[in-house]
């Protein structure tokens, strides 16, 4: 049997870079699309990530529809990525805001209670407690909007992996059984 990791006319190739905690749930979703795992070995670059070589026959039933599965598939699975990074941004921002002007408004009290007697110095005491109010209401907005977020994401995290197992389960009604067979002989047969 020839070499399907060397071989480029007959078998298609694939690499990706996974987190490690998820190597078992994204190798599912490539096992649907009928490709077989060749290879996994630890990134040189991250200790958390693996690379991964896959292997698809290049003459696949329902290919073109596999393909496109495979693109949405990745895409939701990208997006998990970014609605975590995404999650607190407007919590974020608000807290930065609040904090230039808290820091503003402690600025000007300092300079006012230094600098000057009388009413200003006044003055200077009302900003130093807008500096603390500042920060009071920083404090509570923001962590309201914190759980807002953090509600929301998990909410949009739970619906990711719903639409990603309908295409899984679409993609494996299209894969050949023969595929799908080989691939399990292969994991018998102690394949790499």
């Amino acid at each position: 049997m020839p070499d399907r990791t060397k071989d480029y006319n007959n078998y298609d190739h694939l690499a990706v870079s996974v987190k490690s905690d998820q190597l078992n749930r994204i190798l599912q979703c490539y096992r649907a699309l009928g490709w077989t795992e060749v290879e996994t070995a630890d990134d040189r670059d991250y200790y958390n990530m693996k690379y991964v070589r896959l292997v698809r026959p290049h003459k696949i039933a329902n290919k073109d529809r596999l393909q496109y599965l495979q693109v949405r598939m990745e895409t939701a699975i990208n997006s998990l990525v970014e609605i975590n990074n995404r999650a607190h941004i407007k919590s974020t921002a608000a807290a930065v805001a609040f904090s230039l002007a808290a820091l503003a408004f402690a600025a000007l009290a300092v300079w006012l209670i230094v600098a000057f007697a009388g009413a200003p110095r006044v003055c200077g005491y009302v900003f130093l407690g807008l500096a603390v109010a500042a920060v009071a209401m920083a404090a509570v907005i923001c962590r309201r909007m914190r759980s807002r977020e953090r509600a929301e994401a998990t909410e949009r995290i739970i619906e990711k992996p719903r639409r990603t197992q309908s295409l899984i389960d679409e993609a494996v009604t299209l894969v050949p059984a023969d595929v799908r067979e080989g691939d399990d002989r292969q994991a018998e047969g102690g394949g790499q």
